[in-house]
């Protein structure tokens, strides 16, 4: 018989939301920029424990509800529904990835904090009186926080290795906050930061088709060149060659963690090899909106900036020209005046 917590008494006010896309993937997940483990795996440990993953879920002596037993209070009315079980399964599942990545941020990238602190309100003090003390007894509590989180820690390793018979879904994607530049001209902006772009080898070519690649400490911050709307959100947090992928397998990504954005001329601008996405798909950005932090992901061999243009016509253009211009002068090249050749070797 599981045990049903009542979870998320008193969550630390004051911690920004972070807003998600959902994307399926089975590896570690990068938290804004540090590895935290899966946190499909995180979300449904929560839900075993809680619920049995009962979506429709309503706990008897409080006002607990939905498959992580959210309290009336910490719902709050999130997207628009009066509790959480009268929310879609997705709905939930998204307050549970805000409140989840806001603990393991504010604790270091520590799961272990997770179970407490969604079971508790806070993390006691080592040594506290609480953490051999049952909270809420009334509410149905019988386990102290130190009991719970073993409890949740071992669910938690069985599923990470597959012993578990516990539906663990898909893998949400986190979308970190970002930050922006100022455009040069209020069309265009750099790739990067402008310290860093003022020296960059513009004129680099790549290795087999037109595009651009740029060797940039991890974890630098990577802007939309030109503004438009995010069509695709790539998210596979490994690299190619320490996963050992090859032309054939189907479950790797050349890009990594990548995003495309298409601008109001129908060109395409793809970013990849990041370790940190900051935009969601569908969302409209500005010309120097923060895409992603830098990474090694995807088939790379050191981390860098991947930037390729596609023209509304299915071409692929050289980047290096409009890279050049921006550099040198602060002024942009309409994507259709960029060669097809010429970049690559």
């Amino acid at each position: 018989m599981k045990f049903v917590a009542i979870p998320v008494v008193a969550l630390v006010l004051g911690l920004l939301a972070l807003p998600v896309v959902f994307a399926s993937g089975d590896g570690p997940l990068t938290m804004c920029g540090h590895q935290s483990g899966s946190l499909g795996i995180v979300l449904a440990t929560i839900r075993d424990l809680e619920s049995g993953g009962d979506y429709q879920a309503d706990a008897a002596g409080s006002s607990a509800s939905g498959a992580y037993q959210f309290i009336d209070s910490t719902w709050d009315g999130y997207g628009g529904f009066q509790r959480a079980k009268d929310a879609p399964a997705s709905v939930q599942d998204a307050k549970a990835v805000e409140l989840v990545s806001q603990i393991i941020e504010r604790h270091g990238g520590d799961i272990a904090a997770v179970p407490i602190v969604w079971y508790l309100g806070h993390l006691p003090p080592a040594g506290a009186a609480a953490w051999d003390s049952v909270p809420a007894p009334h509410a149905g509590n019988v386990l102290t926080p130190r009991q719970y989180q073993a409890r949740w820690l071992d669910l938690y390793a069985e599923l990470a290795t597959g012993s578990a018979d516990v539906d663990v879904g898909d893998e949400p994607v986190v979308v970190c906050p970002g930050v922006a530049i100022e455009p040069v001209d209020g069309e265009w902006a750099y790739p990067g930061p402008p310290e860093l772009f003022a020296s960059a080898d513009v004129a680099s070519p790549h290795h087999d088709y037109p595009a651009w690649d740029w060797i940039v400490p991890e974890g630098t911050p990577l802007y939309a060149v030109r503004g438009g709307t995010v069509v695709t959100v790539q998210y596979w947090p490994h690299n190619w060659w320490d996963s050992g992928c090859t032309a054939t397998r189907q479950d790797c990504s050349t890009c990594g963690i990548g995003v495309t954005v298409e601008d109001d001329d129908g060109n395409r601008w793809a970013f990849c090899h990041g370790t940190a996405v900051h935009v969601r798909s569908g969302q409209v950005v500005e010309s120097g909106e923060q895409l992603l932090s830098s990474g090694n992901t995807g088939r790379s061999g050191a981390p860098h900036l991947h930037l390729q243009v596609r023209t509304a016509d299915g071409r692929l253009r050289c980047p290096q020209p409009l890279l050049r211009s921006l550099r040198d002068h602060g002024t942009g090249i309409e994507p259709a005046g960029l060669p097809v050749a010429g970049c690559s070797f």
